[in-house]
């Protein structure tokens, strides 16, 4: 048992092929689901400095579920979530949904990021600093990047790291890292399908 065989649904139950073209679709369920189950990473990493971004992914997740509750039947995938307010001509009001996958997309881009360093073989502290540099350090303030820049340095070694997310003692880090790299591979999928239909409909500026 691995943090990543423990997940009740990962972002592979999420991405479908769009029946009446060859884009992708993200089921509005399973992605917010696989999106809450990932947020226990941040607490393998130990720094409660990280609480402001797991909070931030926590918000935007209730803010989806929210709007989908109110017309499940039109909003079964995130695209048609996102294309009912492109509709109503409310993507950039207070608290759309449109915004909240937004940033949403954009955390999980960090943790895209970093997982993928990690399977670089470099350590936490490394692979964060490089992942928020790439993701998430272009939309924050002075502010906020001081605080991630003393969480990444509190980020625990390698070694404690993986052996959190082994959960087992008999389970190799191998094995976990194989894990670790299907699991990130469906969230990168996730994501790529979701970039490409904020950028066609110019929504991510």
């Amino acid at each position: 048992m691995t943090f990543f065989t423990t997940r009740k649904v990962d972002f592979a139950a999420a991405l479908q092929d769009a029946e009446e073209s060859d884009q992708k679709i993200l089921l509005t369920t399973a992605f917010v689901d696989s999106a809450e189950e990932i947020l226990p990473i941040f607490d393998a990493l130990g720094s409660t400095a990280f609480a402001p971004v797991k909070s931030d992914i926590s918000g935007n997740i209730k803010k989806l579920r929210g709007w989908h509750a109110k017309d499940t039947e039109n909003t079964q995938t995130l695209q048609a979530l996102v294309q009912k307010e492109i509709d109503a001509g409310t993507t950039k009001a207070s608290g759309s949904a449109t915004d909240a996958l937004l940033w949403l997309k954009r955390a999980l881009n960090f943790i895209n990021a970093f997982l993928d360093e990690v399977l670089k073989g470099e350590s936490p502290s490394k692979a964060a600093s490089t992942a928020y540099t790439a993701t998430l350090s272009r939309y924050h303030n002075f502010f906020v990047r001081q605080i991630f820049n003393v969480a990444m340095k509190v980020c625990p070694s390698r070694e404690n790291f993986l052996k959190l997310l082994r959960r087992e003692a008999d389970a190799s880090d191998d094995d976990l890292l194989e894990q670790m790299r299907v699991y990130n591979t469906a969230l990168s999928a996730n994501l790529h399908a979701l970039q490409a239909f904020y950028d066609k409909h110019g929504l991510d500026a």
